[in-house]
């Protein structure tokens, strides 16, 4: 049976809500990582009698521009993030030669390319680098592996749902496109590419303290990514302090199986002129208009954004006002309690490669009774969050409520 795109989401009423953010160009943040690499060696033929110990390093992820981008034809803010890893590990593996095993070190480097649409940081697309090599001590150097590992996602994955909340579920369907190139070493890797729809379960479990202890960061929202047969695939702690995850953990950053952590150790904000977005109302009827003000910079030209469509505005005096109908387009994260949830972004020069946006979300609700939509929906959604992802672990299938 086909599987039809109609998404899954309910929430609970909790005072505990993260809204979405904005990044600019030159925001930085530092992890420290580690990386299991074990089933390289356990799971290579080539390999056997080797041995690898934990990988340990740091990452970089910088904002390396703001601009418009094309997805399925639609031009929308997005932003472009440098991905940059090292990490090194003790290990013994056998000199190609002759055989003979010798101690020394897994040089790890890795880079990722990846896009994200600024008003929901959906994933847009991704380009993934990584070249191992061991070093036996300077007396030889052999290559393990160096590949390429390209992914796309249509429709773009939205893994943070904003406005964010305690017990708070959803899912996406979306055609996964992945090419791979270069030599994979221990792992084969795929020589044609690879196209597959995959269905992602998303909660917020917990609101807390993160396995990171970073200041600001006391109260993150923990997301957990689960495939339809309940298996965890990724575990996430968004922190608003610091407008990203404070620590996360993937069961497969790279060849088949590679688990790895990540701690923030320093968050470092670009200068950027402040640029803030308010709505009335912020809750919505299908097809009426919203009035909206937008502060920032006195006298800078900017263009507001909703959905693909834009509007032109002048800050006199450090403020424009703008009227926009709001449509009646449902996201895809529909439920009893709103009929989608847009970001709504204002940003600084449009035409060039490093926009300057504020972001504020609109809901839409699907009636005119859709506050007493909302009401009823809160009382009920502890028990129709259960039943609900029960339900789709159990049937593996997408559907909405």
């Amino acid at each position: 049976m086909a599987l039809q795109k109609s998404e899954i989401r309910s929430t609970e009423s909790s005072l505990e809500e993260t809204n979405m953010v904005t990044w600019n160009v030159g925001d930085t943040w530092k992890y420290d990582i580690e990386l299991d690499a074990v089933i390289l060696v356990e799971d290579s033929p080539d390999l056997a009698g080797s041995s690898l110990d934990i990988l340990t390093g740091d990452a970089t992820m910088v904002v390396a521009s703001v601009m418009p981008y094309n997805i399925s034809g639609k031009i929308v803010p997005s932003y472009r993030l440098e991905i940059d890893a090292s990490a090194t590990g003790d290990g013994q593996f056998p000199e190609p030669n002759t055989g003979i095993f010798a101690s020394g070190e897994l040089l790890v480097d890795y880079h990722e390319t990846r896009w994200v649409r600024a008003s929901d940081f959906a994933i847009i697309h991704r380009v993934q680098s990584l070249d191992l090599d061991f070093d036996a001590f300077g007396i030889w150097t052999t290559g393990i592996a160096d590949f390429t590992h390209t992914h796309e996602y249509n429709p773009p994955l939205e893994v943070n749902d904003f406005p964010m909340r305690a017990n708070e579920t959803w899912n996406t369907v979306s055609t996964h496109t992945q090419i791979w190139a270069g030599s994979g070493g221990p792992v084969a890797i795929p020589g044609e590419p690879q196209i597959d729809e995959e269905i992602t379960i998303y909660n917020i479990t917990e609101v807390g303290q993160s396995p990171a202890t970073y200041e600001g960061c006391e109260t993150s929202y923990r997301i957990w990514w689960n495939n339809t047969n309940g298996d965890l695939l990724e575990d996430h702690w968004w922190c608003p302090a610091v407008k990203n995850d404070v620590y996360w953990w993937t069961d497969d950053i790279a060849l088949d199986g590679v688990d790895a952590e990540f701690w923030l150790t320093e968050y470092i904000a670009a200068d950027a002129p402040e640029i803030d977005i308010e709505i009335d109302p912020a809750l919505s009827p299908l097809n009426e208009e919203i009035n909206i003000t937008i502060t920032g910079p006195d006298g800078e030209e900017g263009t507001l954004w909703h959905y693909e469509y834009t509007y032109d505005f002048v800050l006199e005096n450090g403020t424009a006002t703008l009227q926009i109908p709001v449509g009646n387009r449902m996201d895809d994260t529909p439920t009893s309690i709103d009929w989608g949830t847009h970001g709504i972004l204002a940003c600084l020069d449009p035409e060039g490669e490093a926009l300057i946006c504020g972001a504020t979300t609109l809901t839409l609700e699907g009636s005119a009774i859709g506050a007493l939509l909302r009401i009823d929906a809160i009382e009920r959604a502890p028990l129709v969050l259960e039943i609900g992802h029960q339900t789709g672990q159990r049937l593996g299938l997408s559907f909405r409520f």
